[in-house]
């Protein structure tokens, strides 16, 4: 199997459509998306339709949950709370329905797929230390995990003795005896410090996983996320991919 994996579309159509074309282009008939397609931008309608029609599959994210009152927005930080706000007054009933019917978390083949974390994934907790990562193995059968959640690509694994450690090549081989966690990132609001959309390609056929990155139309985007009443800072963070 081959495929590819999104997460964290967050209403960026500008950065969603650049990654689907590129999908596309390399002739990947599967996508796999962890969730979050709304929050923070501007086209809330237009992701959700499309992840809806691209996607086999599509997880839950925190902001998807957010915005038909399935998870608890008073967690959220105030920008964040009020973009899940502007999005509510934006979205189709249509789009609600479909966001309404994801499930937190699917299994494919060896794969496990999860917006957060392979443990109570309606906490929405987030990955970022090594030590964080090792928990989670134990809790998914399968050899690799993906998630977004975090916005940050990376991938760690473990060998069958139980080290784990930081997977620096890119792309990089799926070793027999060891499993892997793989955050994918971020389609429309990197945090790396890199604006440009990320996302993965899993090729179960040559046994190894790409991380890739692609530049796409941000001041469109930022006028969007400005002329529609959101706030600046929002547009602000995508140049900056933070």
């Amino acid at each position: 199997m081959k495929a590819a994996i999104i997460s964290d579309i967050h209403s960026n159509l500008e950065a969603l459509l650049v990654v689907l074309k590129d999908i596309k282009k390399r002739r990947l008939k599967s996508i796999f998306c962890l969730g979050d397609l709304i929050g923070y931008g501007a086209n809330p309608n237009e992701c959700i339709d499309l992840c809806m029609k691209e996607s086999k599959v599509v997880v839950a994210g925190n902001h998807d949950w957010a915005a038909i009152d399935k998870a608890d927005v008073t967690t959220f930080n105030p920008v964040a709370a009020e973009a899940i706000k502007w999005t509510q007054e934006q979205i189709s009933k249509e789009g609600a329905n479909k966001l309404k019917g994801l499930e937190l978390s699917h299994k494919v083949d060896n794969l496990f797929l999860v917006h957060a974390t392979p443990t109570e994934p309606e906490k929405w907790r987030y990955l970022f230390s090594l030590e964080e990562f090792e928990k989670e193995f134990s809790q998914f059968e399968e050899q690799i995990c993906f998630i977004g959640h975090s916005h940050i690509p990376a991938a760690i694994y473990q060998d069958d003795n139980g080290y784990c450690d930081l997977v620096r090549d890119n792309p990089f081989p799926i070793v027999a005896k060891r499993r892997y966690i793989v955050n994918v990132g971020s389609v429309g609001q990197p945090r790396d410090l890199d604006p440009r959309a990320s996302y993965v390609i899993y090729d179960g056929n040559k046994n190894n996983i790409e991380i890739i990155r692609l530049d796409y139309n941000i001041p469109l985007a930022q006028q969007k996320i400005i002329m529609g009443g959101l706030p600046e800072v929002l547009a602000d963070r995508l140049l900056a991919g933070r």
